[in-house]
């Protein structure tokens, strides 16, 4: 009867810890995935701003302007594209769009149809240090990633 008791008390013991550390493991998991996201979030902000800035601060400068910007690119993006010369726009793998407004108009070296009016390849904004370089070319500015 005596081991019959102990074993049943250790079960229920286990159980209960069981119990505690799954919702714990759990919260601890979504948290991490949130944190994870809104850091990517921000290094998007912080590289889209960048690059922006210097291309408005670049083209009032005037040609032969020249800036080179170290960035360090996130995961998670799918495509980069400039719209109308206008927009920066980065699509990333949850299906979201984050654009970055530019009051000069901005190009690239590449030129794609429909919507956008020129695109940067998968390798310019794949994840890691790029440098980017920003140049004044008249009435526009060269935004180029190396």
């Amino acid at each position: 009867m005596g081991k019959a008791q102990a074993s049943v008390e250790y079960l229920l013991v286990a159980g209960l810890i069981i119990l505690i550390i799954l919702p714990s493991i759990y919260v601890f998991y979504s948290y991490s995935q949130r944190s994870n996201e809104e850091i990517r979030q921000s290094q998007l902000s912080r590289v889209g701003n960048n690059i922006v800035d210097a291309a408005e601060k670049i083209y009032y400068l005037g040609e032969p302007s020249k800036a080179t910007l170290d960035a360090t690119m996130p995961e998670g993006i799918r495509k980069m594209e400039i719209w109308c010369n206008q927009e920066l726009v980065f699509f990333l793998a949850d299906g979201s769009e984050i654009a970055f407004k530019s009051r000069v108009n901005i190009t690239a070296d590449s030129t794609c149809a429909g919507r956008c009016c020129y695109n940067f390849t998968k390798e310019d904004y794949s994840p890691g240090l790029k440098h980017i370089i920003v140049e004044a070319k008249g009435d526009y500015v060269l935004v180029r990633v190396e």
